[in-house]
């Protein structure tokens, strides 16, 4: 037999092998539909960490005699995993919607429009949105910007003012030495989220996250094929999330801990001692750190950041967004090592060129309006305390925030969940919040109420769901 035959023969016998590694996959998605269909009987999570244990190190035994490496070797299984969750969990949903239930927590925004449309008046505390609106200085700022011609493309990093107006500004925040080579400024701090984790993770590799949560933290880390590892929280337990648990769930294709503080939707701010354990784990397990400190200006309880960190490998992620009222300006940075900040510097080149040239400027601006930004922070303290204090005659469970603008009551009727609440508060009361479900799964008996209206309206919404809850 000749070379090129030899070749073609090898050839034919990776298509075999191909197409019965198809053949398996696809019989692994029927039985993960059938799991998926006992699962709603019984009133079972789609999440079982003990099976996902057994599978991984059932794997891990047979890598080295099968002559895999490890690491893809877990890479792949995670990546079957979660092809599996995502079949039960659209089993999920159609059981859902046959029992009357709604699929998802956004089933109640498209009905809150649909009602606008027909022009019913409702009240928004679904959204993190400030009702303040930008400092008079900033929208000057744009104006002139404008007028001065900064309306062009910059480099894709940011222009270098603004990045050396964050350096030096959050570099005495938080009494750390920041180089501007180190600061990206991105469209919003949802972006610099996105090309953190985008340009960190591979395929199969896993994200820890502690719940409840963003949800655009584990959608980001799935759209780029990774697998998020939850580690749920506790009401009961004053959302201090497990050291011990988080350890436990490391191995050898975990490469990224992602936090929120202080945290959405349950404003807690992590211990000082609890950020350092995690932080030391990091460091044990050449893991990164992507935090997101958007509510930061928002801690009326004493608060660390990453930065204060310096030994991990760390990505600090903001936003001119919260702190200065400035939601429609898209504009947030991330702080990190110069190698990562290049990194993610190509990839939003490569999708979008750079934050808008006069929005820039005004970013600059809106850096120096302290006094604007701790008046802000004030009025949601008060607005946090006033709720709840309110929310106290309520059949209601919930930890008073450490930081942010959001409280996360748990409704203590077992009749009604957290949707089912949102729906009633919608069409009965006229007023739009969040499902915990929205959160994590885990969270059906919560919602998410946002404090960014006037003391007035705050105190009106917490009457109707008075009303509504008996």
């Amino acid at each position: 037999m000749n070379e090129k035959s030899s070749i073609d023969a090898l050839r034919k016998e990776i298509e075999n092998v191909t197409i019965e590694t198809m053949r398996l996959v696809g019989k692994r998605l029927s039985l993960a539909r059938k799991i998926g269909k006992a699962k709603l009987r019984e009133g079972l999570p789609i999440e079982d960490l003990e099976a996902e244990r057994r599978l991984r190190k059932l794997v891990s035994e047979r890598c080295e005699a099968y002559g895999v490496d490890l690491n893809f070797g877990l890479r792949l299984l995670n990546l079957l995993i979660e092809e599996a969750k995502c079949v039960q969990n659209e089993i999920m949903k159609k059981g859902l919607r046959k029992k009357g239930g709604l699929s998802s927590p956004y089933a109640i925004f498209a009905k809150a429009r649909q009602m606008e449309r027909s022009g019913k008046s409702l009240i928004h505390l679904e959204l993190g949105e400030p009702d303040f609106g930008p400092p008079e200085k900033v929208k000057k700022a744009v104006e002139e910007a404008l007028n001065r011609g900064y309306a062009h493309y910059t480099e894709s990093a940011g222009i270098p003012q603004l990045r050396e107006k964050i350096a030096t500004t959050i570099g005495q925040l938080f009494k750390t030495d920041i180089s501007p080579k180190q600061v990206l400024v991105t469209v919003g701090g949802r972006y610099a989220v996105y090309l953190h984790i985008a340009s960190a993770l591979l395929p199969g590799d896993e994200a820890i996250i502690l719940e409840p949560a963003w949800p655009a933290y584990k959608d980001c880390v799935k759209i780029v094929g990774g697998k998020p590892v939850i580690i749920p929280t506790d009401l009961e337990k004053d959302w201090e999330p497990s050291v011990d648990f988080l350890l436990e769930c490391i191995n050898e294709s975990t490469k990224m801990i992602i936090l929120n503080n202080p945290n959405n939707p349950t404003g807690k701010i992590l211990d000082e001692t609890v950020l350092k354990q995690i932080v030391d784990i990091a460091q044990e397990n050449n893991l990164l750190i992507l935090s997101d400190e958007v509510y930061s200006n928002f801690a009326f309880t004493p608060f660390k950041s990453i930065l204060e960190f310096p030994e991990s490998k760390q990505v600090y992620v903001s936003s001119f967004s919260k702190a200065f009222s400035m939601t429609g300006f898209r504009i947030g940075y991330a702080i990190s090592d110069p190698e990562t900040i290049e990194r993610m510097t190509q990839l939003q080149n490569l999708c979008l060129t750079s934050v808008p040239e006069f929005v820039q400027h005004a970013a600059i601006v809106a850096l120096d309006c302290i006094e604007e930004a701790g008046r802000y922070a004030k009025t949601v303290e008060n607005r946090l305390r006033l709720v709840c204090d309110a929310l106290r005659e309520l059949p209601l469970s919930y930890y008073k925030p450490d930081g942010g603008f959001y409280i996360f009551p748990k409704i203590r009727d077992r009749k009604m969940n957290g949707e089912a609440f949102a729906e009633r508060l919608l069409t009965e009361k006229g007023v739009c919040i969040t499902p915990g479900t929205a959160f994590g799964e885990k969270y059906d008996s919560f919602v998410r109420i946002c404090v960014c209206q006037p003391q007035s309206v705050l105190l009106e919404v917490v009457k109707r769901m008075g009303e509504l809850l008996g």
